[in-house]
């Protein structure tokens, strides 16, 4: 094979296939996080022949280690997991779908409870955006109101989405700028209140402005930075004063600080929590988990969806929090994290680069 420093990215395999894939495919890709011109345009790779652990294969063979995101953070045990694949084999050979419904759904249930005492119900989904739509949805439902308070990134939604509609940056600090908010009804324009993580006043303001109309405070107990002068507690405080639904979007941090959802370790209970990407380790699966109370009310709104009752999902989730917890994967992310951390501090240095 040839050295690098010989390669001409611009005509390797991947590139032409993504020449041809934005002919075919509007933005050339299902997730806007994989897209080519976010890492190196026009010299990524672009596409993987196979992927084993953290390393990766592109369509000529050539080896990568993965110092990304793994999977857009989801494959924490690693790609190709042979206990998870093991699993997902077997409920394939058993056959995947049916008429009747797949046990193991239950079993996740009473695991997810069981790490989360202060639930009682789980439902699923199989992706991360379907999760907060419908834990949205039962947070209206039962509070029969309309408004929804945010703070960060929870997905490409109309009922999200809807934030950019009063102003078009209105999302822009919660992960990603410049969201469009086309096909979006015009009459969901208002039904988004953004606030910032840490800054009480901005949720207290929305509150006292809105507090009768907000169904829920839908936000990431954490992203970049910890929780400051009791934030979340306070959080809680007003959800409860308002008679709001408290969900807790985990999609991205759940898993990682510890075994089960960050507010675990950071000390507040929501009303519903949700969890998608790691839970498990690329198979598509999402769950959404919360009191009895107010997840029965999904019973009073149509929620459904065939693809949600397959069985690959569930069993590929049940064999990864199994193993996250036998390998105690959260103290390895911590040390892994600092590890590689502490290295690209010690380049940026180096070179006298600015790093965030």
């Amino acid at each position: 094979m040839e050295s690098d420093s010989k390669v001409n990215w611009r005509e390797t395999t991947g590139a032409k296939l993504y020449r041809q894939a934005k002919q075919r495919i509007p933005g050339g890709t299902q997730l806007f996080s994989k897209r080519p011109e976010l890492f190196l345009p026009e010299l990524w790779p672009a596409y993987y022949s196979r992927c084993k652990g953290c390393e990766v294969w592109d369509l000529d063979g050539r080896r990568f280690v993965d110092m990304v995101t793994t999977g857009i953070g989801a494959v924490l045990l690693g790609y190709a997991d042979p206990d998870v694949n093991h699993a997902v084999k077997h409920a394939i050979d058993s056959g995947n779908m049916c008429t009747l419904n797949c046990p193991s759904e239950v079993e996740l249930a009473d695991l997810l409870c069981e790490i989360h005492p202060w639930a009682q119900m789980a439902r699923f989904t199989r992706t991360g955006g379907e999760n907060m739509a419908v834990a949205v949805r039962i947070a209206r439902a039962y509070t029969e109101r309309d408004k929804v308070a945010i703070c960060g990134y929870h997905g490409w939604c109309d009922w999200y989405i809807a934030g950019n509609l009063s102003d078009s940056a209105a999302l822009d600090s919660h992960l990603l700028e410049g969201i469009s908010p086309r096909g979006v009804p015009g009459a969901l324009r208002g039904t988004v209140l953004p606030f910032h993580y840490n800054k009480i006043e901005e949720l207290e303001a929305l509150a006292r402005k809105n507090g009768k109309d907000i169904a829920a405070i839908v936000m990431e107990p954490m992203r970049h930075d910890p929780p400051r002068d009791g934030f979340l507690q306070k959080v809680r405080e007003i959800a409860t004063r308002l008679g709001a639904v408290l969900i807790f979007d985990e999609i991205t941090i759940g898993w990682r600080l510890n075994y089960g959802g960050a507010h675990l370790t950071l000390g507040v209970a929501p009303d519903i929590a949700t969890f998608a990407k790691s839970m498990s380790n690329g198979y598509p699966m999402g769950a959404v988990i919360g009191t009895e109370e107010v997840m029965q009310a999904a019973q009073t709104s149509f929620i459904s969806s065939t693809y949600w009752t397959e069985a690959v999902g569930p069993a590929a989730a049940l064999a990864t929090l199994k193993k996250m917890k036998a390998v105690v994967l959260s103290e390895h992310t911590k040390r892994i994290g600092k590890k590689a951390l502490d290295g690209i501090k010690s380049l940026a240095e180096k070179h006298g680069l600015e790093m965030k």
